[in-house]
Parts: structure tokens; C-alpha cells; sequence
């Protein structure tokens, strides 16, 4: 009998080494998900791809899947239909058309027509500068964005001497701000705040310094708003 229970003992033994002894089977090492990288880099730039020129200084951008236009900082260039304006529209579109470029902010986000105001770098250079340097863009510095301003000036001298672009035959180059303000497509001049002046794409407004001014370009006073035939 002593013999029977010792064998039933070693069954019993080996039956649980099968069943209640096998070790814990290894838990995985969670991986870590890599991290998104940042919608702003380091350098404080952001990308986007240009889906369309609109004329010498504004573009349109893909940004993370959202469309904005965006206006350079600092320069001016002729608008299509003006002196100029179609040869800088081409420079620009060589430069940025259909290429992932870099934005970057100075002060201001937007302009009063809802742009954003960038200073627009491709391949490590800035295109803002390039287009004065060449001679198709002028210097049109408002406060507070003045970052580049100083340099801006000296590639303007620097093309204005060298007769480079439109500077090659002189030709008087466009204002963006001025006491009043037209259209190309319109014969009438109205003060900035008339609803009628609000209703002008940007790339078709004319600004003037004075109704003088105004008057010899061909256009009248704005019967709504009533800015002065004489100043």
C-alpha cells in the first residue's frame, strides 16, 4: 500500500508540473509611438505649398491642408494690368510656383484684406529680398513689420544703380497707400473707407496721394463717399 500512495504522489507531482507550473508567458515592451513633429520648427518657420501665384507679391499656400494667401512683407511690386506687373508676376512664379516654401512672421499676422504678412523663403533664400535685388519689386516698409527693412533698402540702391528689372527704363512704380484709392477696372477714386473701396480686390486697387493726382490718371470722385475734387 505504501509503495501504491508513493506512485499516486509522483503522478500527483508531475500532473501539476504540467498544468499549474508553466512560467507566465513574457508581457511585450510597449513601443513608443514616434511624436508628430511640430507644425512650427524650431526656426520658427513654417511650411507650405504654393498652389498658385497670384501676381508679383502675393501667392496662394497650402498650409497643413488649408488655403491662405499670403502677401511678402516689406516690398511692393506693379499689379497685372500696370507697368511691369505681368514681368514681376513671371519672376515670382519662377521662384515659388509649385514649391514647398518656408513662411515667416515678423510682427503683424494679416493684413486688412484677412492675408497672411510673411517673409517667404525657398532653399534658403529669402524671396522677398530676391525680387528687390533683381529689380521687379520696390521697398514698401510699414511698421511694425521693419525686420529686413535696412537690407531691403541697400539691395534696392544697389538694383536702382545697376538699372536692373524695372528700373532698367524708368517708370513711376505703384503705391499701396495713399489718400485715396481706385481701381483699375473702375474710372471713380473714393477715401480707403468708402464701402465701395472696400469692395476692391486688392490686386486691382490704385492708390493716389492726392485728388490732383487722381484727376490726371483719368479718374473722378466717388459720388457716395464724396472725396474733394481739389485738395
Amino acid at each position: 500500500m505504501r509503495r501504491v500512495g508513493l506512485v499516486f504522489i509522483a503522478i500527483l507531482i508531475v500532473i501539476l508540473g504540467l498544468t499549474g507550473c508553466a512560467l507566465p508567458a513574457e508581457t511585450p515592451t510597449p513601443t513608443s509611438t514616434p511624436e508628430e513633429p511640430p507644425l512650427i520648427p524650431v526656426s520658427g518657420k513654417v511650411q507650405a505649398s504654393v498652389v498658385r501665384v497670384i501676381d508679383g507679391d502675393t501667392i496662394e499656400v497650402d498650409i497643413s491642408g488649408a488655403l491662405h494667401k499670403v502677401r511678402y512683407i516689406g516690398i511692393d511690386t506693379p499689379e497685372l494690368g500696370q507697368p511691369g506687373g505681368e514681368e514681376a508676376t513671371i519672376v515670382n512664379a519662377e521662384l515659388v510656383g509649385g514649391r514647398i516654401v518656408e513662411l515667416e512672421k515678423d510682427v503683424s499676422e494679416t493684413d486688412r484684406y484677412g492675408r497672411l504678412l510673411r517673409y517667404v523663403w525657398v532653399e534658403g533664400n529669402m524671396v522677398n529680398a530676391v525680387l528687390v535685388a533683381t529689380g521687379y519689386a520696390q521697398v514698401a516698409t510699414y511698421p511694425p513689420d521693419v525686420k529686413y527693412q535696412q537690407e531691403f533698402l541697400e539691395l534696392q540702391r544697389q538694383a536702382q544703380e545697376a538699372g536692373l528689372g524695372l528700373w532698367a527704363t524708368p517708370q513711376p512704380m505703384p503705391t499701396t497707400e495713399g489718400l485715396y484709392v481706385g481701381s483699375i477696372n473702375s474710372n471713380k477714386y473714393h477715401y480707403p473707407s468708402c464701402r465701395y473701396a472696400q469692395q476692391i480686390y486688392p490686386e486691382n486697387e490704385i492708390w493716389f496721394s492726392s485728388a490732383a493726382e487722381a484727376q490726371a490718371r483719368g479718374y473722378i470722385p466717388c459720388k457716395v463717399c464724396r472725396p474733394p475734387v481739389t485738395d
